[in-house]
Order: C-alpha cells, then sequence, then structure tokens
C-alpha cells in the first residue's frame, strides 16, 4: 500500500455547516459531513466550544446537556 495524498484538518477551523453531532456514533462524536469538501470557518476556541454545545442541545436538548455541564462541573448547579 503507498499513500498517494492526504489532508490535514483543524477541527477547530472546520466550519459549522460541515461538522455535525451525530449521536448514533456514541456520547461526544462529531461527524465531518463530507470529509472531501470542508470548508474553513476561523473562529477561537470558545466560539467552537459554543458551536459544539449548540449542536449538541439542537440534538439531545438542553435538559440533557445541562446534566453533562453539571456532571463535569462545566457549570455550578442551582
Amino acid at each position: 500500500m503507498q499513500v498517494t495524498a492526504f489532508h490535514v484538518y483543524d477541527i477547530k477551523y472546520v466550519s459549522a455547516k460541515d461538522l455535525n453531532y451525530n449521536p448514533a456514533l456514541g456520547t461526544g462524536q462529531m461527524q465531518i459531513r463530507d470529509i472531501h469538501y470542508v470548508d474553513e470557518e476561523r473562529k477561537t476556541a470558545e466560539q467552537f466550544i459554543k458551536m459544539i454545545d449548540d449542536k449538541y442541545i439542537k440534538s439531545n436538548g438542553l435538559k440533557f446537556w445541562v446534566k453533562l455541564a453539571e456532571k463535569f462541573d462545566w457549570i455550578k448547579p442551582n
């Protein structure tokens, strides 16, 4: 076997439309829509975290995100 080409992506810069949360893959698994066509979207680490939180909440609901956030001390419980 011989490698003839490759691409490397910084996950933080993969565009929001190209990165999806897929619950069928297991907890916390992200999926790139089409690895051959990836758009770059520059964002800070904070913007990236907000994007993946929003995708998780859209997929599973806010209640499940809050439960995880409290479990792992991302936020303080009320």
